[in-house]
């Protein structure tokens, strides 16, 4: 199966819930078939790929970025340190910390990713899923980036926070 990036958009006095009980967020996220949820984004295996294209940085050497670009997998925020969503707790930006991503986010080029894009330099990197050799993999990027940056526009025009975490 393999290890996805999921995002949840939620409003402040939802995330104020989850983090007084965050049992709350599991509940929701698995009381509901995925399909049924437009408040969720799933980015599958292209977090660590995307987090490379868009800042030219593998995430195992996530802090040699900056933020907000530093936030596109894990918020500054964790919800719960006990908490484990399937590999870690899951993490949070605030409405503000999502409008200063998207901000970030929307004046990045598609072009941009494509010239950070190197399957060989990835691959050796150990960039996950490491199948960047597949002739489809800049496509795929692509494709999760734009849902990614629309997810994230929708989320800063209704004022709200954005969970992430990997399962």
């Amino acid at each position: 199966m393999g290890i996805i990036q999921q995002y949840v958009r939620i409003d402040q006095d939802t995330l104020d819930r989850y983090v007084e009980n965050s049992q709350l967020l599991q509940d929701d996220l698995f009381s509901t078939p995925h399909s049924e949820k437009n408040n969720l984004l799933d980015i599958g295996k292209s977090w660590d790929g995307l987090f490379y294209v868009i800042t030219g940085e593998p995430l195992t050497n996530h802090k040699a970025v900056t933020p907000p670009l530093k936030w596109l997998i894990y918020g500054p925020n964790i919800l719960d340190l006990e908490q484990d969503m399937g590999y870690g707790p899951a993490t949070y930006l605030t409405a503000t910390q999502t409008q200063e991503l998207f901000d970030a986010v929307k004046v990045i080029a598609e072009q941009s990713l494509s010239d950070r894009f190197d399957a060989n330099k990835m691959n050796e990197e150990g960039v996950y899923p490491e199948f960047w050799e597949d002739p489809e993999a800049l496509n795929y990027l692509i494709e999760e980036f734009r849902k990614l940056k629309a997810f994230l526009q929708v989320a800063t025009q209704e004022n709200q926070a954005v969970i992430s975490f990997l399962c």
